[in-house]
């Protein structure tokens, strides 16, 4: 193996020679210098993303927005206009949804809008909105107790969906401030 009896073998130099110490310390130094900053700005966008934003998705059979079924919640803009999508959670709206779960709706009327509803049409502000009355047997109640024709007041908002089955604000009343969650977005 050797070309001489007497060599010995070469040593090898210690990989981790206290120089090579220094030199990685002060790469990992520089490194963290930079990556905690920026781990500590990625957090703190995460968190204000998660406290502000909700994703939620309808798995209904029969939707009452039928081309949609995904949907952003931005819990900090509660500034709802009409027409504009509003997340909100469900009060009083048994047997469909149980208290506290989160519906999305149309707010198809606001504080001050007129809202009249008979056993043919909804109108608001006498602009025909939806069609009916045709859960009432469902609902084993007559029409005639839906009919109503008043101002919506202050705080609160008339909600329905596109399609005549809808279980909306003909069936149930308003949507008040103290339930709405926040605008909502159809994604998909």
């Amino acid at each position: 193996m050797f070309d001489k009896p007497d060599a010995k073998p070469m040593k090898k130099p210690w990989p981790h020679s206290p120089s090579s110490y220094r030199v990685t310390r002060a790469r990992l130094g520089l490194f963290l210098l930079k990556a905690i900053p920026i781990l500590l700005l990625v957090l703190a966008v995460e968190h204000y993303i998660g406290q502000r934003f909700l994703i939620g998705g309808d798995d209904q059979v029969d939707r009452c927005l039928p081309d949609k079924w995904i949907y952003l919640i931005d819990t900090h803009n509660k500034d709802i206009w009409r027409g504009d999508f509003i997340a909100f959670r469900a009060e009083r709206m048994a047997p469909y949804f149980k208290d506290g779960q989160i519906i999305v709706k149309i707010a198809a009327g606001v504080t001050g809008d007129t809202v009249h509803v008979d056993p043919q049409h909804t109108t608001i502000n006498g602009e025909r909105i939806i069609d009916g009355l045709p859960l009432t047997e469902k609902l084993k109640k007559p029409a005639t107790q839906f009919k109503r024709h008043e101002t919506i007041p202050p705080a609160a908002y008339w909600v329905t969906g596109q399609t005549d089955k809808s279980f909306d604000s003909r069936y149930w009343g308003y949507v008040y401030d103290h339930q709405v969650i926040g605008r909502a977005y159809a994604l998909f």
